[in-house]
């Protein structure tokens, strides 16, 4: 399949994404099941990130949506390098609100959303709160059933407690609150 020129300038500013974009692109994907809105979501620059994302949420693009190895939207922001956490919290928000699972099981390479958000290591739970309030808000978060890493949430919070002990904190708090999965 040939991509369409918005495939690689979603990556790229917020006016060069609007140059190639059409709203009638915002559903595109491609053969492995890569959507543009996933594309955006690997935007390196936050601000762009979550303009870009809006815009296609705004126009239709599916939240719900995985790949071929049960990447979804969540997993792939989640796992970017570079954060706005607060600013990017309500567009994680409105993924959830608009379809994606929260629980997605991708595999080995990155288990759950929550699980991708916590190996990120370069970021202490202070920074993550944002992200974490948006995800523990939510009854339907699983911290207590193992992914295909092997680990729940909660247990992959308890081996790297030392820098993950607010996460299994909430983990915990939840568990109470919400019961285990």
């Amino acid at each position: 399949m040939v991509h369409p020129r918005v495939y690689f300038s979603a990556t790229q500013s917020e006016a060069e994404f609007l140059d190639d974009y059409e709203p009638s692109l915002a559903t595109w994907a491609d053969d492995d099941g890569l959507t543009l809105l996933m594309r955006a979501l690997r935007n390196g620059d936050p601000a762009s990130r979550v303009a870009i994302a809006t815009r296609l949420l705004d126009d239709g693009a599916d939240a719900g949506a995985s790949t071929e190895s049960h990447v979804n939207v969540l997993h792939l922001l989640l796992s970017a390098t570079a954060h706005d956490f607060t600013a990017e919290a309500p567009l994680l928000a409105r993924l959830i609100d608009e379809g994606a699972d929260i629980n997605a099981d991708s595999g080995s390479r990155w288990g759950t959303p929550l699980q991708t958000l916590s190996r990120t290591l370069k970021f202490s739970d202070e920074t993550l709160a944002p992200f974490y309030d948006v995800l523990f808000a939510r009854p339907d978060l699983d911290v207590t059933t193992p992914s295909s890493v092997g680990r729940s949430v909660t247990e992959s919070a308890q081996a790297a407690i030392r820098r993950r002990a607010d996460l299994l904190a909430r983990c915990h708090a939840h568990t109470k609150e919400h019961g285990s999965r």
